[in-house]
């Protein structure tokens, strides 16, 4: 038995276990980890502000004439259809006649905040242009930009009612066109080549020392290259009548044209192989095609002609007719008086282009003349041989008259002066003028006839005859009576004779008559009598012989 199994034996102590160390506390002297999450939410924010910073570009300023279509953070600013900016505010300007809008560029767009940067607000538009901005209607209105060239800076602007005619870059060239009258032409009018449209009008401006119009123009490429410097330009609106030997002529460029005005040009003949104008060259506008491409008139020689009777129907602008050619224009038209002769000439002023002469003018010319007088010495010599200027009508239904140019032979002799300032072309009253008074003189003639003297005159004639046939005497109104009835024989007769003129007729002329019948048998039988003895000379021909022995019996005469 074991010593563990003695119940008497004391207990034996249980082993204690050994004691637990004492845990060491130690304080963690750096930041706590805590902060680590606010830190990185920073260090995140820094990033997107710092990233936020380098993609935004400049603020800019842009004043328009009204907010429409205009939304805070929603209007977007657009440069070839790209996306360079955002509308952040719009307010009412100080002045209360605009508004602002301020606008955040991107960063990539920063080189756009300059001084000829031209912006606009982008919505449906309808002008002579024609229809534009109809993508608005769904994603709204946006602001155009266009670019300017400048280097400098600019941060305020004035935006544009509408979108520029002519955006920087565009392929083509500008030209100026110097006209005295407008008419209906207006920016964006089209610019037609053979009907077609090649450019449009960019500006026009007045010019109040030169007392003209400068039109801007721009032509597309490469249409560009067909304006040389003898392109001729005219104003192609409206509708252009004219009525000649083939009839009424009805020309114009397009329905556009007529509505809203247009340009056209065309290079003259021989002109097609000349080089291309320069950018900016300057260019006359006609008022239409004939003037246009007339041939050039030259320096015009201002002329003074003075008439002595109405010159009703004659308008500044009336062409100067010579021989059926126009070679000049009236210029002016005054009303003077005369103290001497107490008559009030008319003196009209017209500038004549000696060019439009043709050859005529140097063979008119004598040789050697001063070049500075030519045309002087070449009017004198015409004046010498009796040209005359003289008013004429020219439309009977409108009364507008033109002044000829023409050779009167019973012209009187006149001194033509040369050296006058004014050369002055004598006149002859003109076909009207000479025409009214001797009307007027034959209505004086019939006047002075004693009309009524006459015809009391007759009215006693005629009853003094009265009176003489009443006292004829009774032999006498026998003899009237033995008259009557001699006439009334004489009718009968007459009756008789056309009625056995129309018997012969009828028996002698008619196709049934007897004689007719007979005549035409007695014509019958001497067309057989000419056709045996016809017969009768072959045989003899042909047998001379027949004369003296006779005719065979077997002998036959040819027939015909």
């Amino acid at each position: 038995m074991s010593e563990s199994d003695d119940p008497s034996a004391p207990p034996v102590p249980s082993p204690q276990p050994a004691a637990a160390p004492e845990p060491v506390t130690r304080r963690w002297r750096g930041p706590s980890l805590v902060w680590l999450v606010p830190i990185v939410a920073l260090l995140v924010g820094i990033s997107l502000l710092v990233r936020s910073l380098l993609a935004t570009g400049p603020t800019v300023t842009i004043d328009f004439e009204s907010a429409e279509g205009l939304k805070p953070g929603q209007t977007e600013v657009r440069f070839k259809e790209v996306v360079v900016g955002r509308v952040e505010s719009v307010s009412l300007s100080d002045d209360r006649q605009s508004v602002t809008a301020v606008v955040r560029l991107v960063r990539s767009a920063s080189s756009l905040a300059v001084e000829d940067t031209r912006f606009w607000v982008v919505k449906p538009r309808i002008d002579i242009g024609g229809v534009s901005g109809l993508e608005t209607l769904l994603s709204g209105a946006y602001i155009g930009v266009d670019a300017g060239v400048s280097s400098e800076s600019q941060s305020s602007f004035k935006g544009l009612p509408g979108p520029p005619y002519l955006l920087r870059g565009e392929p083509g060239r500008g030209f100026a066109l110097r006209t005295g009258d407008l008419g209906s032409l207006d920016v964006g009018s089209p610019i037609y080549y053979r009907r077609t449209q090649v450019g449009r009008v960019v500006g026009y401006k007045l010019d109040p020392e030169a007392d003209e119009i400068a039109v801007q123009i721009f032509v597309e490429a490469p249409y560009d290259k067909l304006i040389n410097p003898q392109t001729r330009f005219w104003n192609a609106s409206g509708v252009d009548l004219s009525v000649n030997a083939s009839g009424l002529t009805l020309n114009t460029q397009t329905l556009a044209s007529v509505i809203s005005g247009g340009l056209a040009f065309e290079r003259p003949a021989g002109s097609t192989t000349l080089p291309p104008a320069a950018d900016g060259h300057i260019f006359a506008l006609y008022p239409d095609r004939k003037a246009a491409m007339a041939p050039p008139d030259g320096a015009p020689l201002r002329v003074r002609m003075v008439f002595e009777q109405s010159v009703r129907g004659l308008s500044v602008g009336a062409p100067i007719d010579f021989l059926g050619i126009e070679i000049g224009t009236v210029r002016s038209i005054d009303l003077d008086f005369d103290r001497q002769s107490h008559r009030f000439p008319i003196e009209v002023t017209a500038d004549i282009y000696p060019l439009r002469l043709g050859a005529a003018r140097d063979s008119l010319t004598p040789p050697g003349t001063d070049p500075a007088r030519r045309d002087v010495v070449l009017l004198k010599g015409l004046v010498d041989h009796g040209v005359r200027a003289q008013a004429r009508s020219g439309n009977l239904i409108t009364g507008q008259m033109y002044i000829a140019l023409d050779f009167m032979p019973n012209a009187k002799r006149v001194v033509f002066d040369t050296k006058g300032e004014v050369p002055s072309i004598p006149t002859v009253p003109g076909t009207l003028s000479e025409l009214q008074p001797q009307i007027a003189a034959i209505v004086d003639k019939i006047n002075k006839v004693p009309f009524d003297e006459i015809g009391r005159n007759l009215n006693g004639t005629l009853q003094s005859a009265n009176k003489a046939i009443d006292q004829l005497s009774p032999e006498a109104q026998a003899a009237l009576a033995e008259v009557r009835k001699t006439l009334a024989e004489v009718q009968k007769t007459m009756g008789s004779a056309q009625t056995t003129l129309g018997n012969i007729d009828r028996h002698v002329l008619s196709p049934d008559a007897p004689l007719q019948r007979n005549a035409e048998q007695t014509m019958q039988d001497l067309q057989r009598a000419a056709q045996s003895l016809r017969t009768l000379t072959d045989y003899l021909e042909r047998h001379p012989e027949s004369l003296l022995r006779g005719k065979p019996d077997d002998a036959k005469i040819p027939s015909r």
